[in-house]
């Protein structure tokens, strides 16, 4: 931005009728007809810091950013491969992965560039000595490549000394950081871990590199107009130094703060030309000579450095999404005004000379130094440009004219578009596969969303999805009949359990405390995960408290776990041994938050609203308190309720109650295994009575534990399940922590749709009427005949219990695409993580409780879709033909896939089962007492219609 300034008597004006801060805010303001709701299709980038407030500016230290320690870089993982573990997880929806990593590779590029830079600025002027610094070549024609050889080899050491194995990296991936593409991905997971200021920041950080994104402007609009951010929420995370300074010198001239304009413009000054010879070392890597002929491919490729050089002045003027030609003199501009209204008339002489050496034609400059020469009496000689500002205006003359003289008379040849790095190894999203705790639970729904460092305490963490809603809804029913104490809780407990256990054998109450034994363990597991204690985790109380209006005011702060607490009476130090975790069964977005106390009574340093799985993490003694809801949840009529569970580093501290429930429901187990004990040969006989046949045996499909049953399913059976899960009402069920994609699109190929409906979703849909009884007897019953089936077949002394049931349908995209070579399913195995190498880990929280799984086909009139078993390399052993009725039954440990399904719907039922009664699927028990309730009132209602 050029300022008109001219001298009137002994004052100098240096605005137009836009202010400079007007200009700053400016950049933000987007004309749009309506606001958008942000998408997830936006590609970011990444910008610089905040060009919109002073206070949207770092703490200025007089630095700028500086290039971090080579160690650091040394020390870690390329930033390419952070950049594909982040894009990965993005992709599979793991939003804190996805930030860490991203964040991750941009720290590392910055790390990698700056030591490449300056290694090119340092060996380029001569200013490293190395074995080639006193060789020289005698022979005429090679003479002048002395230079070159040298530089290479000086550069070539450099990177080795600081970057070792990561000297160089592909220059796609280079590419990507240069055009910002993290923050493509940044924005978007900062948005889904809550973090809005993080997600405005990204957007805005993209935007400055690509202002015409469409994606952009709407979620810039989003944030500034739905979210209501102000400007200084809009940081540029990029900001290199010399644009800093510069914004700063600005703001200090609209405060009037002379000294300060000119302190900022001179390390503005100081900056930029450090930056431009950043921009012209960088050059040296536009182009690689790659199948062209030597001599001509030099030439083109000097001319093509040349270019870039040349641009650099252009590339550095765009101070936010604009070039601006007039930036360089602007400084000096800036410097004249401050100078000459701090009556140091020989600088601002200087600057104006600077100014017209960069602008000689300018007529109000031009004016301005008459005046200062007539009015204030300054020398001529006074009207000199600094001499650093010569030398660049020399070399960029120079340029500008051996470039002119080329455009005219060089004889142009084509130069190869193909351009790679010899002898590097590229880097595929498929050859590297992260594997770290985190990224498994996020690919089970849960996120931190928060950690110690963001919530100001060690010790503290702030995680979602540890609970569905489902789950959340039916650990609630563990609290009828819980009697309400004086001070508006009421507290479960397992020694309460236990009583109502023994009192009345139930199996829906007792596959509701199976639930909270297992959410309990889940919640354990990461909790010692995240903390990473030296010794596990044991469980010291487990708790299930709701709060609801007291009988009387309290003068006290309540408690999780169900107390109230005076101030005083609470801890001052943190815990050695104990943690508690805090996780939400109900859904209140205000009038219940959970709240930390901050070192001064009364304070508040952190609150969050409930939502169902929620968990917050922290010392037993973090002094904590919570809102009491008025009157309960206004929309589902429910108090406040959590699960509250107190962890110990000490093994004698585990609970008693919490091991003489797991005792009482593994009596349970072998009480109902004896009543029901038939030997396997009945049940097989049984099954051959109805026409059940096993076709494939173990040896025939080469494993041990496998096999192929026929007729396990009549063709009404088969069509009346094909119509249920195919219902509209009942699209994309099953995989709801999904949402990279639409849920109608397959989770493993974009080629395919995906219709499911879990056994729980049947037998909600089934009550309100949208799924008939018959189709859910026939869920229910084909499911349970597939259990007992592969329990008896192989002969299992353990009892086989349902962990997941689903009903699948998978639908090509494009039938005409029969060619496809891409699988329905990859090939994996059930409880562990396959491997590149061929190994399969197992590690919790992934689905290491299944033990055995059977897929229960429903038709075969479609194309391709072959099950098939696999090696350890993925490769295929043995493949199966899908038909109304087959089962297929195996250990879960065994690889397999499926084929492409490349024309029609392929539908089956997938089962998997355990042998750990606390996995046992809640969904049956609940189905089976819904579909009872039903086919009661259905022969009462018969029989009510006979009577009349």
């Amino acid at each position: 931005m050029i300022m008109t300034m001219k001298m009137h008597s002994r004052n100098l004006h240096l605005m137009n009728s836009l202010s400079i801060a007007l200009y700053i805010f400016i950049h933000l303001a987007f004309a749009t007809e309506e606001t958008v709701v942000l998408t997830k299709k936006t590609n970011l980038q990444h910008s610089t810091l905040s060009d919109t407030a002073q206070d949207s500016l770092p703490a200025d230290n007089g630095e700028g950013d500086r290039v971090l320690s080579s160690k650091v870089f040394s020390d870690a993982k390329s930033f390419d491969k952070f950049f594909i573990e982040g894009r990965k997880a993005y992709q599979d929806h793991l939003w804190y992965s996805c930030v860490h990593k991203l964040e991750s590779a941009i720290k590392l590029y910055k790390v990698y560039k700056g030591i490449i830079t300056e290694c090119k600025m340092t060996c380029l002027a001569g200013n490293k000595t190395t074995t080639m610094s006193n060789f020289t070549i005698s022979v005429d024609e090679f003479a002048h490549f002395t230079y070159f050889l040298k530089t290479a080899d000086c550069i070539r050491r450099c990177r080795e000394d600081h970057l070792g194995d990561q000297k160089t990296v592909t220059s796609d991936y280079d590419e990507d950081f240069e055009e910002r593409r993290p923050y493509q991905y940044l924005q978007y997971c900062y948005y889904k871990l809550e973090k809005p200021q993080k997600a405005a920041s990204a957007t805005y950080t993209y935007f400055l590199a690509h202002p015409n994104d469409a994606d952009t402007k709407i979620n810039m609009e989003y944030y500034k107009v739905t979210l209501r951010m102000s400007p200084s929420d809009f940081i540029d995370m990029e900001m290199v130094p010399y644009r800093e300074y510069y914004i700063r010198g600005t703001l200090a001239y609209v405060d009037q703060k002379w000294p300060q304009v000119v302190d900022y413009m001179e390390k503005c000054l100081e900056e930029y030309f450090l930056e431009y010879q950043r921009c012209q070392a960088n050059c040296y890597d536009t182009g690689r000579i790659n199948g062209v002929e030597f001599l001509t491919g030099v030439a083109d490729l000097t001319i093509k450095v040349m270019t870039c050089q040349i641009a650099c002045e252009i590339k550095l003027s765009k101070l936010y999404t604009e070039e601006d030609p007039n930036f360089l003199a602007s400084i000096f501009h800036y410097l004249q005004f401050a100078h000459y209204q701090m009556e140091d008339f020989e600088k601002s002489a200087e600057a104006t000379a600077s100014f017209l050496l960069l602008k000689p034609s300018h007529e109000i400059m031009k004016e301005n130094k008459e005046i200062i020469k007539d009015v204030l009496q300054v020398k001529e000689d006074y009207f000199v440009p600094r001499e650093s500002l010569q030398r660049f205006f020399k070399r960029r003359t120079e340029m500008y004219d051996n470039m002119d003289f080329i455009n005219k008379n060089f004889k142009w040849g084509d130069i190869s578009e193909e351009e790679g790095h010899i002898g590097e190894e590229i880097l595929t999203e498929e050859s590297y596969i992260p594997d770290d705790w985190m990224t498994r639970y996020e690919k089970l729904g849960m996120h931190l969303m928060a950690k110690d460092s963001d919530l100001h305490r060690q010790e503290r963490f702030v995680t979602d999805g540890l609970l569905k809603q489902d789950q959340c809804d039916e650990l609630l029913k563990l609290m009828d009949g819980v009697p309400k104490q004086t001070n508006g809780a009421q507290v479960f407990d397992l020694k309460l359990a236990k009583q109502l256990m023994t009192e009345k054998l139930d199996e829906s109450y007792e596959t509701l405390l199976r639930m909270l034994i297992r959410s309990s363990e889940v919640i354990r597991h990461y909790t010692q995960r995240y903390n990473n204690p030296e010794t596990g985790y044991y469980l010291k109380k487990t708790l299930i408290v709701c709060w609801e209006d007291p009988e009387q005011k309290l003068d006290c702060y309540p408690q999780e776990d169900g107390t109230c607490l005076r101030y005083k009476d609470m801890s001052e130090d943190f815990f050695k041994d104990l943690f508690t975790t805090v996780t939400y069964l109900t859904n209140l977005k205000r009038n219940g938050d959970f709240k930390f106390i901050g070192y001064d009574e009364g304070d508040v340093d952190y609150s969050s609203p409930l939502k169902c799985g929620r968990t917050i993490g922290f010392n037993s003694g973090d002094r904590h308190t919570l809102e009491i809801p008025k009157g309960g949840n206004e929309e589902s009529k429910t108090p406040r309720c959590a699960m509250v569970i107190n962890h110990s580093t000490v093994r004698t501290d585990d609970e008693k109650e919490y091991k003489e429930t797991i005792a009482l429901l593994h009596r349970l187990d072998e009480m109902r295994l004896e009543m029901n004990m038939r030997t396997s040969k009945e049940v097989m006989k049984s099954f051959y009575d109805k026409g059940v046949r096993v076709t494939k045996t173990g040896d025939d499909l080469q494993g041990k534990e496998r096999f192929v049953a026929d007729g396990m399913a009549s063709d009404e059976e088969c069509l009346e399940l094909m119509n249920m899960v195919q219902s509209d009402a009942i699209f994309g069920d099953g995989y709801d922590h999904l949402f990279k994609k639409p849920s109608l699109i397959s989770p493993h190929t974009s080629h395919e749709l995906f219709q499911g409906i879990t056994i729980y979703r049947a037998a909600k849909m089934m009550h309100v009427g949208k799924v008939s009884t018959s189709a859910m007897k026939a869920f229910l019953d084909r499911s349970e005949s597939a259990r007992l089936f592969v329990e008896r077949y192989f002969n299992l002394t353990k009892p086989l219990y349902f962990d997941f049931t689903h009903l699948v349908c998978r639908t090509a995209v494009d039938d005409t695409n029969e060619d496809r070579q891409d699988l329905s399913h990859p090939v994996h195995a059930d409880n562990c993580q396959l491997l590149p190498n061929g190994t399969c880990t197992k590690g919790f929280p992934a689905f290491t409780q299944r033990d055995y799984s059977a897929v229960l086909y429903l038709n075969d009139d479609f194309k391709g879709g072959d099950f098939f078993f696999a090696h350890s390399n993925t490769t295929e052993q043995v493949s199966l033909k899908p038909k109304c009725g087959r089962l297929v039954g195996f250990n879960a440990g065994e690889f397999h896939g499926v084929r492409a399904v490349t024309s029609g719907s392929r539908c089956a039922m997938a089962l998997w089962f355990t042998h750990n009664p606390n996995f046992k699927e809640l969904g049956h028990v609940q189905a089976r007492k819904v579909l009872s309730e039903m086919e009661k009132k259905k022969s009462h209602d018969a029989r009510v219609h006979e009577d009349l």
